[in-house]
């Protein structure tokens, strides 16, 4: 479909495109109609629905927002955590019981994957010179990090290229012409007597700025510092220090920091990644976990006391993530800059237990006093008058005034009656001292837990984590409603569709846009919501599906971004009495065309007698003897044997399709076999290409379930519950597969009793709401379709609308389309105006596309647009239409 696009003006400094009632009515679409009673309130939407939620993860906020350019800047990343011992290649916990398994101990254990003493840093000298490196803890900087690199130079060589180089965190991003804060500190023995240079070069070799500082001599620490100014570019440039003189020189400390950081504070945040999360305009940002709050076991959780102060004494925390951070994005830190983009914070402190999924170890219920302490003194810091012991400390840091913490959280994901019983000690302490301060319960990962909030006397807030599969939030658009309402509100403290959308992309949009809906149309009940996790460098990945990625130089915000921004800027204050009626079409479209396919799934699996009817004719039956190359084997080890194929191999998603054959609706029959394994069979159909098709698995689940899959980008999802199968199936037998493939539903069936049935889920998904300030209708429409619909708009309760409305659309031509490095912008919301508003008017959602329809009544001619940044949207507007 294409719009036609009648003039264009420019409105509050935006270019918009205007655009005809008659123009967005195109042929063969599909029909719907939404009912709107402006006049019905359903519930009211808080303002506090979108934040954010920062974590520990990926490099997100070590070398990626906190703005420092060297890694392990004080030489102490070789240090193994606090409570644990090395043991081949292990890093092993003490093993004390865990929280959860009645007073047992965990067997985990974590890989310890550094060879050097020194990780990041590297000497480069030539062959005739004499260079040597240590690390010592002789007469440390200070006490809290006390390692220090000693480099003992007995000769240089001839060519004086002899250097102490860091990569930084995977390059170092030198812009021509703009600075950056170097500083370090040295001391000698006396018996270095020369220059040391400082310098940054390209990747190419090429110098592009250099530092001499002379002499080095000084006997106790000293603190140096220069601003360097790149003379040209380099996204992956390197730090080093060049020596001028032979004799012995102690390093630490060493920090680089680009000059024009995020609201040019020292010690400050990488400034694009620092506005990608400004521009959200979140009400709350949590911090700082997630699992890394919860520490692989007691003894290294964070500690928010050893975050503040100056950066040098500060210890670092060792991520669950399995990389140390060094704190220098601290408690202080995340305040102020929760106050800088007009956040509130939310901060989680760890409840004396650590990571269920690691060691689960914990503080015993009659040691946790001190820990309850800590929590106090953390509230004080935050909100605590500056005449305060905390209070006190804040000030002095630089912030007399009290930050907008609003929130504590007790926990990261912990659960059952055990937490429970832990959590009112800590909400009674909290309340009693600070009663305004919103108190938030841990449900676990998954809903609201009844175990949990049945043992839990009171709380505000439930905090519910939701990481789910594509085209859940289709299927369960009601979950919430479903909702059994009490005296508590719901936060969603971490949800994504992490699972059948590859690395991100449209499809994962499309849910997360439902999913929001989804939240916004029960505002009665989820007040909060923060999507996890943020922040991804693509040099290090420890989530499978993140919201921006980036590396030294580049950054993107995934579509799912976009989708979170729009839906946010255009947040309505109330919900109104909606409903959308799709109407059948006269010649329905099947759904599942495409090709076939064999799977297995750590199995080994023989399939044989494949046939494929359409209107009860034979169009197709396998001849593995004579025809095998009709078919292509993706992954696996397949072969014939016996007139079947096998597939004798182990490992996940074996694979092997159909070649150039395309079926609508039709049936499927074969014959399988389970040879050995742990799985059963996978039958694949719906087959567009390896990386994109459905297909059903029986025997998934080791053996247990039947289930409905969707493989999207490689990365597979359930699209229906798992289902028992009436007995595990058995090795060496032969079992007749039947798939009915309909316009819209499949049943499979197993020696002709039926097993399960998929019916794909409605892909048009829209509310309505109002916004108080200006009184426009919100209709927030969600095509996650191939086809685009036209919806007959019908608002009772409106004596008559403006003939103009402003349409917003994030849309693309695949479900697997998403931005990237080389195209940031190429999926963003764009704006236009439609003309020739009327009561009953029809308008049109393309595919793959999240839409927001603003309305008023007539009176008000001009359309309300909230504060969206248009500069990638203008920059990308002949890129994806409106």
């Amino acid at each position: 479909m294409q719009f036609k696009y009648q003039k264009g003006c420019l409105l509050g400094g935006l270019s918009l495109v205007f655009i005809s009632i008659s123009s967005l009515k195109g042929n063969a679409q599909d029909q719907a109609v939404m009912q709107i009673n402006t006049g019905v309130v359903k519930n009211t939407v808080a303002p506090t629905l979108h934040g954010i939620f920062f974590e520990e993860i990926s490099h997100g906020g070590e070398g990626g927002l906190y703005g420092e350019m060297i890694q392990n800047r004080g030489f102490e990343e070789n240090r193994i955590p606090p409570g644990t011992t090395l043991e081949d290649g292990f890093i092993v916990p003490k093993r004390t019981p865990h929280y959860n398994l009645n007073g047992r101990a965990t067997d985990w254990k974590m890989p310890w994957t550094l060879k050097s003493e020194w990780p990041y840093w590297k000497l480069e000298k030539e062959n005739n010179a004499a260079i040597s490196l240590s690390l010592t803890k002789e007469n440390p900087l200070n006490e809290a990090t006390p390692n220090s690199m000693q480099v003992e130079i007995s000769s240089l060589g001839s060519g004086k290229t002899d250097r102490l180089i860091n990569e930084g965190f995977w390059g170092i991003d030198a812009k021509k012409g703009e600075a950056y804060q170097l500083s370090f500190y040295a001391r000698t023995d006396g018996s270095y007597k020369g220059r040391l240079t400082v310098f940054l070069q390209g990747e190419d070799g090429k110098m592009l700025v250099t530092h001499n500082f002379s002499p080095i001599g000084s006997a106790g620490w000293k603190k140096y510092s220069c601003t360097l100014i790149p003379a040209s570019s380099d996204g992956k440039a390197r730090f080093g220090f060049s020596f001028g003189a032979t004799g012995k020189l102690w390093l630490d400390f060493v920090s680089l920091f680009p000059q024009n950081t995020f609201k040019n504070r020292p010690n400050g945040l990488r400034k694009d990644l620092a506005q990608y999360l400004a521009d959200l305009k979140p009400a709350f940002v949590r911090w700082p976990g997630g699992c890394f709050v919860e520490g692989i076991n007691v003894e290294s959780a964070p500690n928010w006391k050893y975050s503040i102060g100056p950066v040098e004494k500060r210890p670092g925390t060792f991520s669950v993530w399995g990389y140390w951070s060094s704190d220098g994005f601290g408690y202080h830190e995340y305040l102020q800059f929760c106050e800088d983009i007009g956040a509130k914070a939310l901060y989680v402190f760890n409840a004396g237990v650590s990571c269920e999924f690691r060691s689960g170890t914990f503080i015993p219920d009659e040691l946790l006093q001190p820990v309850i302490d800590d929590v106090l003194d953390a509230i004080e810091y935050a909100v605590g008058p500056a005449t305060s012991k905390w209070g006190k400390v804040r000030a002095a840091n630089g912030h007399p005034k009290p930050f907008p913490l609003k929130y504590v959280e007790v926990g990261n994901e912990q659960h059952g009656p055990w937490y429970a019983h832990r959590y009112n000690r800590f909400h009674d302490a909290i309340k009693k001292k600070y009663p305004q301060i919103e108190i938030i319960a841990a449900m676990g990962i998954g809903d609201i837990n009844r175990r949990t909030l049945d043992s839990i006397k009171v709380t505000d807030v439930a905090d519910e984590h939701a990481y789910k599969a594509a085209y859940w939030a289709f299927n369960n658009f009601d979950h919430f409603d479903r909702y059994k309402r009490g005296d508590y509100d719901v936060y969603v403290g971490e949800y994504a569709t992490n699972s059948g959308v590859g690395r991100g992309n449209m499809l994962a949009a499309l849910n997360d846009a439902v999913y929001i809906l989804g939240m916004e149309n029960n505002g009665d009940l989820v007040k909060m919501s923060s999507y996890a996790p943020l922040f991804e460098n693509i040099n290090t990945r420890h989530w499978p599906v993140n919201l921006i990625n980036f590396d030294a130089d580049r950054s993107f915000a995934r579509i799912s971004y976009y989708a979170i921004r729009m839906m946010n800027e255009n947040r309505a204050d109330e919900n109104l009495k909606s409903s959308l009626k799709i109407l059948e079409p006269a010649s329905p479209k099947p759904k599942y065309g495409g090709s076939i396919g064999l799977g297995t799934w750590d199995t080994q699996t023989e399939y044989r007698d494949i046939e494929v009817y359409e209107n009860g004719k034979l169009v197709y039956n396998s001849d593995f003897i004579k025809r095998p190359d009709e078919w292509q084997a993706i992954r696996g080890s397949w072969k014939v044997q016996d007139s079947a194929m096998a597939q004798t191999a182990q490992g996940a998603q074996r694979l092997m399709i159909l070649k150039d054959r395309n079926f609508q609706t039709y049936t499927l029959k074969l014959k399988a076999r389970k040879i050995s394994g742990t799985n059963a069979f996978i039958i694949p159909f719906a087959v567009k290409n390896a990386r994109s098709h459905l297909r059903a698995h029986i025997g998934s689940y080791v053996n247990i379930n039947s289930v409905f899959e969707m493989v999207s980008d490689e990365s597979v999802a359930d699209v229906t519950p798992q289902k028992r199968l009436p007995k595990p199936i058995e090795t060496g037998r032969w079992y007749e597969i039947k798939l009915e493939v309909g316009i819209d539903k499949v049943d499979c069936y197993l020696d002709g009793q039926l097993l399960m049935t998929y019916k794909e889920p409605s892909k048009l998904i829209g509310i309505a709401g109002r916004d108080k300030n200006n009184g426009d209708i919100i209709v927030k429409v969600v095509n996650g379709g191939d086809s685009p619909y036209s919806i007959k708009m019908e608002l009772d309760g409106m004596q008559e609308l403006n003939p103009q409305a402003e349409l917003i659309t994030l849309r693309s031509d695949s479900l697997q389309a998403e931005n990237s490095f080389a195209d940031p912008v190429r999926y963003t919301p764009q704006k236009s105006i439609i003309m020739g508003v009327r009561q009953g008017f029809e308008t049109s959602f393309p595919p793959y596309s999240i839409s927001v329809l603003r309305l008023k009544e007539k009176g008000n001619r001009k359309p309300a647009i909230k504060s969206t940044r248009e500069t990638t949207q203008k920059a990308n507007n002949n890129k994806t239409g409106a």
